[in-house]
């Protein structure tokens, strides 16, 4: 593999950013909290080779709160996960990806 790439661990929930197979960072990361897999609207993280279709948060700071992959201008911290409890807490940024295996993640009903 040539070129910049990521690689996903969801057990460790990290990101690794390759650039020609060397590492460059590890990121650690969010994913779904109902887990993996791929049916359409199932609100799981998907699995396999992916295309990033957006980036969502450029120039928002770290910590930025997102709902519907909008910024809510809030930024995380203790009190505000204890004054929303039950938030499901999406910070600071949002890969949105786009399947690139049609069948496993991508067309029918694939996410």
């Amino acid at each position: 593999m040539s070129g910049v790439s990521i690689s996903i661990d969801l057990n460790r929930q990290t990101l690794t950013l390759l650039d020609s197979d060397q590492i460059e960072h590890y990121y650690q990361i969010s994913s779904a909290l109902n887990g993996a897999g791929e049916r359409e609207n199932s609100g799981c993280t998907p699995r396999g080779l992916h295309r990033i279709r957006a980036k969502i948060g450029a120039g928002c700071p770290s910590g930025s709160v997102f709902v519907g992959r909008r910024p809510t201008g809030e930024q995380y911290s203790a009190e505000l996960a204890e004054q929303y409890p039950l938030r499901d807490w999406i910070l600071t940024r949002i890969l949105w990806l786009c399947g690139c295996e049609p069948g496993v993640n991508r067309l029918g009903d694939r996410d």
